[in-house]
């Protein structure tokens, strides 16, 4: 559909940067020239990559941060602020089946510590960034979902308060008022974030603890010895005794190795014009991210402020116009919440997720190099932050022990090289199952 027969839709000052973006976005940051070396490398500005780079920087390292764009400008500055702990992590498998139920134990307890660490870090760290512990709802969009959202509960609790709760139809609208969903889960141990804020803390300590960055300098190939490791880039290279890689949705033909593991996933978020926190209120009455079970998922959660919702879903499998993608949001926005017909939008963006073939994150040291990577859709910021501080310590020698992320497979495709041809296919089908599944309600 042309854009000019979309014109009803758009606030007057709409925008195609995140929302965000209003309070403080990414800029030009750091050094000019490439230092000859460094102790370590980071490769990418965000969430991981800065809690590696100060957990190092803090114990006394040189460490130089280099991302191909502004510090901040992609995944961590562009995400729905969603936070959380057990409910983040092996969320689109079977995790027991996938990696045996002693390590999936471990993972779930390490994620519920990852969750309570990036508590502990707002607070001891002063972060002003809009933390709410309030939870997360996740609804079923049928009968048969709630069901399967009822095994994951199974799954995952563990007798303790933070665990899952289930939530029935009728009782539902304690959370969301719409008559689209069957129930669902409450998950305690979960809540909301102002992602630019956050990341924007992260940045202030890491240059207080004496961390430079190189921005604007795409890295080209990363080459390894005995004894040390150098960093091309399109500036000129780095010497450095380890080089830590936390790039995510943006991992690039720098590593190859890891480039053929990643999956980038656009995800596109929709802010509405101011409503009113009444209004929202009445839309959202817990005030809390929602997130339903659809194969291809909506989700939707308040602003900061309470007065605007921000949805959020895969638009498209294939590239197309901002205003476009709005469009598509907006009746899916209108399909959970018809009263938000005539709603007009202010901005509309998109960024890139990683996921891993196995929806697992990733940390470890392959050929040389770290990496804390795949956040899959709903890990990343607390367990980016977690397996970035992780990676700082196995660099270190520091780990109180090993993270049960840490070794695990790391699978890839025949023919894959990292671009994903195949997205279009495989969502369009998730689509089609959707809505073979509603029907069959």
């Amino acid at each position: 559909m042309p854009p000019t027969q979309h014109h009803n839709l758009f606030a007057d000052d709409f925008s195609t940067n995140p929302w965000w973006w209003r309070d403080m976005p990414p800029a030009p940051t750091g050094l000019k020239d490439v230092p000859d070396q460094t102790d370590v490398v980071v490769i990418g500005g965000g969430y991981a990559g800065l809690s590696c780079a100060l957990e190092l920087a803090q114990a006394g390292g040189a460490v130089i941060v280099i991302d191909a764009d502004d510090i901040g400008f992609g995944g961590s500055t562009r995400n729905a602020g969603f936070v959380s702990g057990r409910a983040g992590v092996g969320k689109q498998i079977d995790l027991r089946a996938a990696v045996g139920v002693e390590r999936a134990g471990a993972m779930l307890d390490e994620a519920g510590d990852a969750f309570e660490f990036l508590q502990k870090r707002l607070i001891d760290e002063n972060i002003d960034c809009d933390f709410r512990p309030c939870g997360r709802f996740a609804a079923a969009v049928t009968p048969g979902a709630y069901k399967k959202l009822e095994a994951k509960a199974a799954e995952t609790n563990t007798g303790s308060a933070d665990d899952f709760q289930l939530v029935s139809r009728s009782d539902q609208s304690t959370y969301i008022n719409s008559d689209v969903y069957h129930g669902g889960t409450f998950i305690p141990e979960a809540g909301s974030i102002h992602p630019t804020k956050y990341h924007r803390g992260l940045l202030s300590l890491c240059v207080a603890a004496g961390v430079q960055f190189l921005s604007h300098c795409r890295v080209v190939g990363i080459h390894s010895t005995d004894t040390e490791k150098t960093v091309a880039t399109i500036k000129g290279s780095i010497r450095a005794k380890n080089v830590a890689l936390c790039t995510n949705g943006y991992t690039d033909h720098a590593s190859p190795w890891h480039q053929r593991r990643i999956i980038p996933m656009s995800s596109t978020i929709i802010a509405t014009e101011e409503l009113g926190e009444d209004r929202v209120r009445s839309l959202l009455p817990h005030m809390c991210p929602i997130i339903d079970s659809r194969r291809v998922i909506r989700f939707s959660r308040p602003t900061p402020d309470g007065k605007r919702i921000l949805f959020g879903g895969r638009a498209k499998f294939t590239p197309i116009d901002e205003r476009e993608s709005t469009a598509l949001l907006h009746r899916q926005m209108t399909d959970v919440f018809p009263s938000l017909h005539d709603v007009k939008i202010s901005n509309t963006w998109a960024g890139l997720m990683a996921f891993t073939f196995d929806f697992l994150p990733k940390t470890g040291i392959h050929d040389g190099v770290h990496y804390a990577i795949g956040c899959n859709g709903g890990a990343g910021i607390v367990m980016m932050s977690w397996l970035g501080r992780q990676t700082a310590q196995r660099i270190l020698g520091t780990q109180n022990q090993r993270s049960a992320f840490e070794g695990l497979p790391f699978p890839t495709q025949p023919l894959y090289s990292g671009t994903p041809w195949f997205i279009p296919i495989i969502g369009n089908w998730y689509r089609f199952r959707d809505w073979v599944d509603l029907k069959l309600a």
